[in-house]
């Protein structure tokens, strides 16, 4: 049974950081520039609220995690330790471990590029569930793989929960320090588990949301794999009838709470199984569970080449032919 690790991240407090030299770039100095390029791509007034709030997001030092390796490389031979940690072992133990810097841009956007796509989100709420209002919502994260949305919603008044199966997240926010001087808040709170797998990690989500969001992760060719691969977590909801899965989160939705799934990828190509970015669930298995259906696989391939060539995308990759996507969107009705 997998670990569930379990941080809070309430924001409040102070944080203090150097004060730049007026020659120096800014540490988020990418982060701000993609926040630029994006206003003319979305269109809602929290999705630009999101944009806005990245000039008050706060510089956290650079820290050092490290990384072990098993003798069959693969997800669960590999180990992440924070520095306390670290320090703790045993010299014996230290021997092998490489050391991975984490600096105030990698700290929020990890490995995935800008956390600024997350303002799809909102603006596609916008359209589809205008009376949704992040100040005061419960928004769960599903595969999160970063901190830079969850920070960003939670100072715009959300208490946001984020869960993730990789350990290397568990480390890298070990303290929760995005935390700054905020007069008005949320808070964000880290779970490393698999959701709905698992038993412990059901009763930490618990319920309750006016939003669950899923970028990237639910995904056919994630979710419904021909086999497993030992090298990749077991994938969401695994060994689940269909059913089940989508009770899970019918049951963690407040009434009139709404489920937005995007996901964008490569053309896709039979000999990739990964590259299918099809919901993995059927229409009418969201409707069974009582579900309002508001869309389901609709295509914004043209959305997703807008925001590619503002974030410059272009450069590495013919976005015509490379990139497509596709969201899905349900509501719980109210009871």
């Amino acid at each position: 049974m997998h670990t569930t690790h379990f941080a809070t991240c309430l924001l409040f407090g102070a944080l203090t950081s150097g004060v730049l030299a007026a020659d120096d770039q800014h540490p988020l100095d990418q982060l701000h520039k993609d926040a630029e390029g994006l206003r003319s791509v979305f269109q809602s007034p929290q999705a630009i609220q999101m944009l806005d709030q990245v000039e008050s997001i706060p510089v956290i030092d650079e820290r050092t995690i490290y990384v072990s390796y098993g003798p069959n490389p693969g997800y669960n031979q590999i180990k992440w330790y924070t520095q306390t940690q670290f320090d703790a072992l045993v010299e014996d133990s230290r021997e092998g471990l490489q050391a991975f810097e984490v600096d105030a841009s990698r700290y929020y956007s990890t490995f995935y590029g800008t956390p600024l796509v997350y303002a799809r989100v909102l603006d596609l709420a916008h359209v589809y569930a205008p009376q949704f209002k992040i100040d005061g919502a419960r928004i769960l994260d599903l595969g999160y793989g970063q901190l830079g949305q969850l920070r960003l919603w939670a100072q715009m008044g959300a208490d946001v929960v984020g869960v993730e199966v990789d350990p290397i997240l568990t480390a890298m926010y070990d303290g929760c320090e995005a935390i700054g001087d905020i007069e008005h808040a949320g808070s964000v709170h880290l779970l490393e588990c698999a959701w709905p797998n698992e038993d412990d990690c059901r009763q930490n989500v618990a319920g309750g949301y006016d939003l669950i969001v899923s970028r990237n992760l639910l995904k056919r060719g994630y979710v419904k794999p021909p086999s497993l691969n030992p090298k990749f977590p077991v994938p969401v909801a695994w060994g689940m009838e269909d059913e089940e899965t989508i009770a899970h989160f019918f049951d963690a939705l407040a009434p009139g709470g709404i489920v937005i799934i995007e996901s964008l990828g490569p053309k896709p190509d039979p000999s990739k199984p990964w590259s299918d970015i099809s919901n993995p669930w059927a229409r009418d298995v969201w409707e069974q569970a009582g579900f309002k259906v508001l869309a389901h696989d609709q295509d914004e391939s043209e959305y997703a080449r807008t925001m590619g060539a503002a974030l410059g995308w272009d450069e590495q990759m013919n976005l015509e032919e490379d990139l497509f996507g596709v969201y899905s969107i349900y509501r719980k009705p109210i009871e």
